[in-house]
C-alpha cells in the first residue's frame, strides 16, 4: 500500500475534531479555496530500498510530507492538533524526520505546518 494511503487512513481513523478534510497526493480543485476549514494534505517524498543483500532488497523506507492548512479564523492553538498527530504517527511505527516552521500560504494566507515522516517496511521475498 502506498505510504500516502496508509498515512491518510491513519489520520482519518484518528478522527481529529480539529481536522475537516484529509487528502492524499493533491487537494481537489473544489476544495482549493476552503479557507474556512483545516485541511491536511499527505504527499510522497521518496521511497528507498533497504536491507540489501544477494543482489536483492528486503525492505523499503518510505518518506511522506504532511501539510496542515489551518483555517483563516483559527480558534485553537495549532499544537492542540500537531502534538497528538505526531504522537499518532510515532505510535504507529513512523519516524518523525523533520518539523518545519509555520508559514503563511502565499495564495490563501492560511498558516501551514509541515511535517516529514518515514516508515521502513520489510517486504515478502518473492
Amino acid at each position: 500500500m502506498l505510504a500516502t494511503t496508509q498515512a491518510k487512513k491513519l489520520i482519518q481513523d484518528a478522527n481529529f475534531d480539529k481536522v475537516d478534510d484529509v487528502f492524499s497526493m493533491n487537494i481537489p480543485q473544489k476544495y482549493m479555496d476552503s479557507t474556512d476549514k483545516t485541511q491536511i494534505l499527505v504527499t510522497d517524498v521518496s521511497t528507498d530500498t533497504e536491507l540489501e543483500g544477494n543482489d536483492d532488497f528486503f525492505a523499503t523506507n518510505k518518506e511522506i510530507e504532511v501539510q496542515i492548512f489551518y483555517k483563516l479564523k483559527l480558534d485553537f492553538d495549532p499544537e492542540e492538533l500537531e502534538l497528538p498527530l505526531l504522537k499518532l504517527f510515532k505510535a504507529n511505527n513512523w519516524h518523525i524526520t523533520q518539523i518545519r516552521e509555520h508559514v503563511p500560504d502565499p495564495d490563501t494566507f492560511q498558516v501551514t505546518g509541515t511535517f516529514y515522516f518515514t516508515k521502513m517496511e520489510v517486504i515478502a521475498n518473492g
